[in-house]
C-alpha cells in the first residue's frame, strides 16, 4: 500500500484571537482561517479534514507537507506540529 500524501498536524493557535469569546465562535474562525488560507492560495486540495480538539485554540488537520509550511506563515499559528 502507498503512503498517503496527507500527515495528521495539530496547529496550535495565539490565544486569545481579537474580538472572540472562547468556544465554538472561536474554533469556527480557527477553521474558516484555515480553509481560507489553502484556497487563496490554490491549495484547497492539499486540505483533507480539519478536526478541532478538546482543548480551545488547537486544531488537528491532516494534510500535505507542503500546506503545513504555509500554515505556519499565519500570524495566528503560534506552532505546527506533526501528531
Amino acid at each position: 500500500m502507498a503512503p498517503s500524501i496527507f500527515k495528521r498536524y495539530k496547529l496550535h493557535f495565539t490565544r486569545p484571537l481579537p474580538g472572540l469569546r472562547p468556544g465554538r465562535p472561536e474554533r469556527d474562525s480557527m477553521v474558516e482561517r484555515v480553509r481560507r488560507l489553502a484556497s487563496e492560495n490554490g491549495m484547497a486540495g492539499d486540505l483533507h479534514t480539519i478536526a478541532p480538539n478538546a482543548g480551545f485554540g488547537i486544531l488537528e488537520v491532516r494534510c500535505t507537507e507542503r500546506l503545513a509550511r504555509r500554515l505556519s506563515d499565519l500570524s495566528e499559528i503560534e506552532t505546527v506540529q506533526e501528531a
